[in-house]
């Protein structure tokens, strides 16, 4: 098992530590993260069409009741093909998915996207990893969330559908 002290040292071991964790506590360790260091961590800098891409996906989101928005971000969570949004969001660049959650997370902060309970209370595994994320430089925080980030979202259909 991967120990806090390790997962400082290696941002292999902060990985599998956040794959470990349930789609809740990934969803709210991305929020907290965000609330912690995320302020000062721009979307990484994609490209103004990567930009307009993931504000399109947000878009979609944004009009969804608070239940379907958050039942959307556990979709991308636990790669669900079965519903849209996760698809739409597995076509989608390193880049702009991380875009995305930092427009999401921008979205809960003003509140077009459904906010994390105030009560809620995340894991003794999720703080030690975000108190691990607190300890890296930015470029590895970054990276760490591009890790995070990335391979959520279901493979797009084949052929005409998404």
């Amino acid at each position: 098992m991967t120990t806090y002290i390790e997962a400082v040292n290696d941002i292999d071991d902060a990985i599998a530590i956040f794959r470990d964790l349930n789609v809740d506590e990934q969803l709210a360790w991305l929020w907290f993260v965000y609330t912690k260091t995320g302020k000062s961590i721009t979307p990484a800098a994609p490209g103004a069409a990567s930009s307009k891409i993931a504000q399109g996906l947000l878009k979609q989101v944004e009009k969804l009741s608070d239940a379907e928005q958050l039942e959307s971000m556990r979709a991308i969570a636990r790669k669900d093909a079965s519903h849209i949004i996760s698809r739409e969001y597995g076509s989608l660049g390193t880049d702009t998915k991380l875009a995305f959650w930092y427009m999401l997370a921008v979205g809960m902060d003003q509140g077009s996207i459904v906010a994390m309970p105030d009560s809620y209370a995340i894991s003794d595994k999720g703080r030690d990893l975000l108190a691990a994320a607190e300890t890296f430089d930015l470029e590895t925080q970054i990276t760490l969330l591009r890790k995070a980030v990335e391979p959520m979202g279901a493979e797009p259909k084949s052929g005409s559908q998404i």
